[in-house]
């Protein structure tokens, strides 16, 4: 399989090879698709273009998952102001990489978000001293899921699951390993994150 696919915008005349449409309207996008920089004779409309590469690096059988995609770009707008812009950026990093088949790089900037919410997690449950005897987010996660089943009130037991969810696979793109990261695990990652920032953000729990 090559290397990488490339869409460059330009003004169409025929229409989406995908979906059939013609441009109607200016600020619409098309694009022609180029595979390691070779122009395949393509044309792919905005709205297929996330389907082009889900295709493309997955199998006609996966096209589907461009709609997670599109669920996590919305949930993060709706969610736009609530996070540092770090989270946020790292978050858009996520989703362009997952696009564009770098699984590895995508699940990184998942990863570098999970750290952060189990940071903040920590601090505001037991402060910023333990926090600073406490260096790794393995371990403070531990010790957030232990005190995570006493709360009976919110879903932060579940919250805390899924940033375990996350640990495994984080630690597998940071570290020398056989395990190579797959479109589904990032989907994992993607689904998971954006529960946990809703969910903190719903209630206010950094």
């Amino acid at each position: 399989m090559p290397d990488t696919v490339h869409f460059i915008e330009f003004e169409p005349e025929e229409p989406c090879w995908y979906c059939g449409r013609r441009k109607l309207h200016e600020s619409e996008k098309f694009y022609k698709v180029f595979v390691d920089d070779n122009d395949i004779g393509m044309v792919i409309c905005e709205l297929c273009k996330g389907g082009f590469s889900t295709r493309y690096f997955e199998g006609s059988e996966k096209s589907y998952a461009t709609h997670l995609a599109f669920y996590v770009k919305r949930s993060l707008f709706e969610l736009k102001g609530r996070f540092p812009t770090m989270i946020t950026a790292e978050m858009n990093l996520a989703i362009e990489n997952y696009g564009d088949g770098e699984f590895s790089s995508s699940f990184r900037s998942i990863g570098l978000a999970a750290e952060w919410l189990t940071e903040r997690l920590f601090v505001k449950k037991f402060g910023d001293e333990l926090a600073k005897a406490t260096p790794r987010w393995e371990d403070k996660l531990g010790r957030l899921l232990h005190q995570s089943r006493r709360n009976k009130k919110i879903p932060e037991e579940t919250l805390i699951f899924q940033l375990f969810s996350l640990k495994w696979l984080r630690n597998k793109v940071d570290h020398p390993s056989d395990y190579k990261i797959t479109g589904e695990d990032v989907r994992l990652g993607l689904v998971s994150i954006m529960y946990i920032l809703y969910q903190t953000n719903l209630y206010n729990l950094l």
